[in-house]
C-alpha cells in the first residue's frame, strides 16, 4: 500500500480590526437640545408662577347684584384674588363665590397681563321650598337667608329628596290652570305621596295618592263648566273620590247652587 504523502499548505489568517461605531451626532445634538428645551420650560414656568412676576393688580366684577351682596362677595373671593397672572388659584376663587347662597356660577377671564375679570350670575326663584330654601328655575334648591326671599313665590313642599319630582309637578300644574287665571299658592306632596294645592283666591284641593293626575285634570273641568262662578264660596275641593267631588263651602257663604257640575 503505497502512502503519497502530500504537505497542505495552510491558508494564514490575517487578524481582523474592529472598525469604531462612529458617534451619531445627530441624536446627540437632539438629545441635547430636548433637555435644555425642558429645562428652560421648567425655569420659564417656575418664574411665571412667582408672585412678584405679573401679579394681579386689577379685577372686574360683571353681572346683576339682584339678591348677591357685593361686599359679601368681595369679601369671599379677596382672599384668592391674588398672586401672578398665572398662579392665581381659580378652582378656589370659584369655590368661594359659588359658596354664596345666591350666586349659581361665577366665570373667570384672565386679562394679559395683570387683570382678573369675574362674571356674576345669580339664581333665578321659581318657588319657595319649605319655609327656608329656595328653588332656582334649573331646579336647584338653595338657602338664602329669608329676609332675601322675592315675595309672591308658590311655597312648595315634600320630602326634600322629591325637591325635582314636586318642582316638575309644579310647573305642568300652573301651565294647566293658566286658562282658568288661577295661581298656585301652596303645592305639597307629603310622605305618602298624596297630593294637595291651594290658590291665591283662598280654595284648597285634595287629590290624594292614587290617580292624583287624572284627579286634577277632572278638577279643571269640573272647574270650568260649573264651579267658576263660585270662586267665591269655595273653601275646600276633595276630588278623592271615584266618581265626584266634595265642596266646602265657605262659612255663610253657601251659594243657590243646584249641586250639578
Amino acid at each position: 500500500m503505497i502512502f503519497n504523502n502530500t504537505t497542505k499548505r495552510g491558508a494564514s489568517r490575517k487578524p481582523v480590526r474592529k472598525q469604531r461605531q462612529p458617534i451619531v451626532w445627530q441624536h446627540f445634538i437632539k438629545h441635547t437640545i430636548a433637555v435644555v428645551f425642558v429645562l428652560a420650560s421648567l425655569t420659564g414656568a417656575f418664574y411665571l408662577v412667582q408672585d412678584d412676576t405679573f401679579p394681579i393688580l386689577h379685577v372686574t366684577v360683571e353681572g346683576e347684584f339682584n339678591h348677591v351682596n357685593r361686599d359679601e362677595f368681595v369679601a369671599a373671593v379677596s382672599p384668592y384674588a391674588r398672586g401672578s397672572f398665572m398662579s392665581v388659584d381659580v378652582a378656589s376663587l370659584r369655590h368661594a363665590a359659588e359658596s354664596l347662597p345666591w350666586v349659581k356660577q361665577l366665570q373667570i377671564r384672565r386679562v394679559w397681563p395683570d387683570s382678573l375679570h369675574f362674571i356674576v350670575e345669580e339664581h333665578e326663584a321659581l318657588a319657595q321650598w319649605g319655609d327656608a330654601g329656595l328653588i332656582s328655575r334649573d331646579g336647584s334648591l338653595f338657602f338664602p337667608p329669608a329676609d332675601s326671599f322675592p315675595s309672591g313665590l308658590a311655597v312648595l313642599s315634600g320630602p326634600e329628596q322629591n325637591h325635582l319630582m314636586v318642582t316638575q309637578r309644579y310647573q305642568q300644574m300652573q301651565a294647566m290652570l293658566s286658562k282658568q287665571d288661577l295661581t298656585i299658592e301652596r303645592l305639597e306632596m307629603n310622605e305618602r305621596r298624596a297630593w294637595s294645592l291651594s290658590f291665591t283666591n283662598g280654595i284648597s284641593v285634595q287629590l290624594g295618592h292614587e290617580n292624583s293626575q287624572k284627579r286634577f285634570e277632572r278638577f279643571i273641568r269640573v272647574f270650568e263648566h260649573g264651579l267658576k262662578d263660585f270662586q267665591q264660596h269655595i273653601q275646600t275641593m276633595d276630588m278623592r273620590y271615584t266618581n265626584g267631588l266634595a265642596v266646602k263651602w265657605k262659612p255663610n257663604k253657601k251659594p243657590d247652587f243646584n249641586g250639578t257640575v
